[in-house]
């Protein structure tokens, strides 16, 4: 079966955190910042959540919870949402987030064991040319306790984890961290670099595990996502893509074997625009001859 890359989904302008939901068979993500989507694949039905307005943080990431809210990550706290009701039912404050204004949230994502896991970023390029050291990893327990994990980060992005070991982006670093993890705890220990993107073009962004645990990965500036051997960092696969912000990436479809690809059609120039009218929809690939698996998410 040859690989065959769709656009199904036209009309965002920058798709982001791609969560499937695995009981509806419908994936979650992000669109212009400050708005959840839900879109069911089967009927091609798309419906949006506005978070907050133009002047409220910006929304990053969002997952399922075990009770049906969404729980999200705004600037520097983690919110829990109600579909049925629109609203925000529940917010926490990350302290040592709010002694750094000019920080936020970035990609996020549930363990296995129901922990929500996000990072933050400081000002990125242009803003600061040579990015910051200021971001941080937190958890999210259930018990609504928060623990970090690591700082010094400059854009915190894609995490996933595969038996005990958590992988985790610095997309300026342009490195994937490797941890040694704790499934039980959710402890992480002995930081170190598992995969230098660097000889790569773009830089690395979201990411997810396939059942065979291989790493998928997007590269934002890159045009494309590339399977690895996260234990030797060996390149096993690039696939291209007709926009050069890919964002994201997750594993959906009632087999789970369908790579639901995110991406961005901000900052680019009116000629970019032009020759990119995909540029900010939601992609599948199919035929990749790799499955994934179920999502997690945050049990309350």
């Amino acid at each position: 079966m040859s690989v065959t890359v769709e656009c199904p989904l036209v009309g965002c302008e920058l798709s982001e955190g791609p969560h499937w939901d695995n009981v509806n068979n419908v994936l979650y993500f992000i669109d212009i910042a400050r708005k959840i989507c839900r879109w069911e694949p089967s009927s091609n039905s798309l419906e949006t959540f506005a978070i907050g307005n133009a002047d409220s943080p910006i929304v990053s990431n969002v997952v399922r919870t075990d009770k049906g809210r969404l729980l999200f990550t705004a600037g520097q706290r983690f919110a829990f949402f109600n579909p049925e009701t629109k609203k925000i039912e529940e917010s926490i404050d990350v302290e040592d987030e709010t002694r750094i204004p000019d920080n936020r949230f970035n990609d996020g994502k549930c363990d296995a064991s129901g922990r929500f896991w996000a990072g933050t970023m400081g000002p990125e390029p242009p803003e600061a040319p040579n990015g910051t050291e200021q971001g941080s990893l937190y958890c999210l327990h259930r018990d609504r306790s928060i623990t970090a994990h690591a700082h010094r980060i400059m854009i915190s992005n894609g995490m996933d984890w595969c038996d005990s070991a958590m992988y985790y982006v610095d997309s300026l670093k342009r490195v994937i961290y490797v941890f040694d993890y704790e499934p039980l705890t959710g402890k992480t220990s002995n930081q170190r670099v598992a995969i230098d993107t660097s000889s790569e073009d773009g830089v690395p962004d979201g990411m997810c595990f396939d059942a065979e645990g291989m790493i998928w990965v997007a590269f934002f500036n890159g045009w494309k996502i590339i399977r690895y051997n996260p234990t030797n960092g060996t390149k096993l696969t690039e696939i291209k893509f007709p926009v050069q912000q890919v964002t994201s990436c997750c594993w959906g479809g009632p087999n789970l074997d369908i790579l639901y690809v995110t991406s961005a059609g901000v900052h680019l120039t009116k000629e970019q625009k032009e020759s990119q009218p995909k540029a900010g929809c939601v992609f599948t690939v199919r035929g990749l001859g790799a499955k994934g698996l179920k999502s997690n998410i945050f049990i309350e």
